[in-house]
């Protein structure tokens, strides 16, 4: 079920100081089983069970977070008597490099003017900054590592366990970080693969210290609160695809790593979300990709709609079957029914589960790894294309938005007489425009851009409220057809639910009409609009 069969790009770690590492590594979420499996494999390794290192790591920042944003981070490391300092690039932009480090031993326990010379930071904090540096979270951590062999690599493994805490909030740590220090990389893959055929295990692109910021930020699992990755004025369209392309991965992984672990509906939501958003990204971006990147869309849409029938299974209960139930509990036939939809719901997700819990998880994230890492390093099939890719992002992004948008407001003319169909295709085309306007928005004029967005996602949400209705009236429908039904009182809650479930769609589409109408006038006053 939608794996990717490409082998695996595999991740290539900076080194100390800034300078790229010799060494490839992966990074893998882990269940609670998956580390007693872990501990078990690496005794049969080293002949004993290996020892745990005490590691705690504080991070510091000033109050207005100057050297997040400013795109580093800064943290102390105890390791028994001994202390190091680590300044990190907060914006790693590939999906294949660690962040760059700048790393010393420290004879104090926190930063000073000395122990940033000759950093990055050196410059960028004044005394008056350095005096207001103050702790923001914390990582515990116990590291146990061992090294494996396999087809002619040595192969370092390090299991953390621990916690992250920041302010209130806290988030568990399992997660097992694999080095290659010597041997061909595809023995590195072909190692997570025979660990992921007996345990849960997906991939994970967040180090400790990127997921201890957004949990600070409260930001866990949320797609939306970074889809534009780390992009700013002045980046290659290249580079900007790349951080978009790195950060919607991570924010993919993460989302499927809580499906994984039981987390449920909104999940599940979140997760289909990201698959959309990343495609919708690699459709904008396909001049600059080429015809490489045709084949991972498709695997996308795969996941995307073996989970849609989960997802829409949960619109139905949650927002027709419940208020029904609350509205009109003497309805003949009423619970039988919905008691039916809950257990078909209920099958759908443990479906999800199987999948997600199943070596094929890892699989996935492995091969979309290695799909997007292809992408943004392949050489350019054309003189036009190396300069699609070398020019400033701004001028692609607004060339190819306006293209999209004139390409968008000319299907949606005469909505209001649309078909269902055609309304389905302005609502997904308005979606795919709407996350490309979110992941480009810093390349874009702030004003127009927040614009466009507000109507492209109200277009979205009038559109998408009459296509919901349409799919519960076909599930409740389903239901009666496929002999689920018991008799004529349940006949009768099924016809209920999908007359109540049912909008008059000529005010909605009058409404979304009317929003095309203000997205026409917006395009027409663009900025470099000729």
């Amino acid at each position: 079920m939608a794996t990717i069969d490409r082998p695996l790009a595999l991740a290539q770690r900076e080194g100390e100081h800034g300078h790229p590492g010799g060494g490839w590594t992966l990074r893998l979420h882990l269940a609670e089983e998956g580390v007693r499996q872990v501990l078990r494999q690496m005794q049969a390794a080293g002949g004993k069970r290996p020892g745990a290192r005490a590691i705690r790591s504080i991070f510091y920042d000033t109050d207005g977070g100057k050297l997040q944003r400013k795109g580093y981070r800064l943290s102390i490391r105890s390791q028994g008597r001994r202390r190091f300092q680590h300044i990190e690039t907060a914006r790693p932009g590939s999906l294949w490099r660690d962040a760059g480090r700048w790393s010393a031993e420290i004879e104090d326990g926190a930063p000073s003017r000395g122990s940033i010379q000759g950093t990055p930071l050196e410059d960028l904090l004044g005394d008056k900054a350095l005096g207001k540096l103050r702790r923001v979270f914390s990582v515990d951590l116990r590291r146990r590592n061992c090294i494996f062999e396999r087809d002619g690599a040595r192969i370092l493994a390090l299991l953390d366990t621990g916690t992250i805490m920041a302010g209130e909030a806290s988030e568990v740590i399992a997660e097992l970080r694999l080095r290659l220090l010597d041997g061909p990389t595809g023995a590195l893959s072909a190692f997570a693969r025979e660990l992921g055929a007996s345990m849960h295990a997906s991939l994970t692109l967040r180090s400790h210290g990127e997921r201890g910021w957004r949990l600070l930020q409260g930001q866990r699992g949320s797609a939306d609160a970074d889809h534009h990755g780390d992009i700013r004025q002045g980046m290659t369209t290249m580079e900007a695809i790349e951080s978009i392309c790195r950060r919607g991965a991570a924010a993919l992984l993460d989302d499927l790593a809580l499906l994984q672990d039981g987390a449920g509906h909104h999940a599940l939501h979140e997760t289909r979300i990201d698959l959309r958003r990343l495609r919708a990204i690699l459709s904008f971006c396909k001049p600059v990709l080429g015809l490489e990147g045709e084949g991972l869309p498709e695997r996308l849409r795969e996941l995307a709609t073996f989970l849609g029938g989960a997802r829409e299974l949960d619109v139905f209960c949650d927002r027709v079957l419940g208020p029904l139930r609350q509205d009109a509990p003497d309805a003949p036939g009423l619970d039988a029914f919905a008691e039916a939809v809950e257990r078909r719901r209920g099958q759908a997700h443990d479906e999800v589960a199987a999948y997600v819990r199943s070596p094929a998880m890892l699989e996935f994230g492995l091969g979309l790894v290695e799909w997007l890492g292809g992408l943004t390093t392949s050489e350019p099939s054309s003189a036009k294309q190396a300069r699609l890719r070398d020019r400033p992002m701004s001028a692609f992004v607004n060339a190819r938005l306006q293209r999209r948008l004139d390409s968008f407001l000319k299907l949606s003319r005469d909505l209001r007489n649309a078909t269902p169909d055609r309304q389905h295709d302005i609502r997904i085309r308005a979606k795919k425009l709407r996350y490309a306007v979110e992941a480009f928005h810093p390349g874009l004029d702030v004003k127009s851009g927040g614009k466009l967005l507000a109507k492209l996602r109200l277009v979205q949400d009038l559109l998408g409220d009459l296509n919901d209705c349409r799919a519960g009236r076909v599930l409740a429908l389903t239901y009666v057809r496929g002999g689920e039904a018991n008799g004529a009182a349940s006949d009768f809650a099924a016809g209920f639910a999908a007359g109540v479930g049912t909008l008059d769609p000529s005010e909605a589409l009058a409404r979304a009409a009317a929003v095309c109408d203000e997205l026409a006038s917006l395009a027409r006053r663009r900025p470099g609009k000729t």
